[in-house]
């Protein structure tokens, strides 16, 4: 799906530049800015990423949730936010086992 909006984005620009071509009044750079404005963006909100972080963070095996939830997501960062999540939950996870052990 991305790479069809990509293609469709490639050839709206290619247009805008054969109309520059035709026409020095119009101004290219705008009209490409728009276009990139108006792309959808497919992310995983910050809202959410930094609520999955410190759930991982604070109830470790809910962690886990999170990151299958982010790996089975269509978002474009999915893996990043995947793999912060497994990190998190695996440190707070040995944190606490080390904590426990040494009282």
């Amino acid at each position: 799906m991305a790479n069809m909006d990509d293609d469709k984005l490639t050839e709206q620009l290619e247009s805008y530049r054969k109309l520059a071509s035709e026409d020095k009044q119009i101004d290219v750079a705008s009209l490409m800015v728009q276009a990139l404005q108006k792309q959808p963006t497919n992310f995983i909100s910050d809202k959410e990423k930094r609520w999955a972080y410190l759930i991982s963070l604070i109830f470790p095996p809910f962690g886990f949730l999170f990151a299958l939830k982010f790996y089975i997501s269509d978002k474009d960062d999915r893996n990043l936010a995947t793999i912060v999540c497994v990190v998190l939950t695996f440190v707070s996870i040995i944190t606490t086992w080390t904590l426990l052990k040494t009282l």
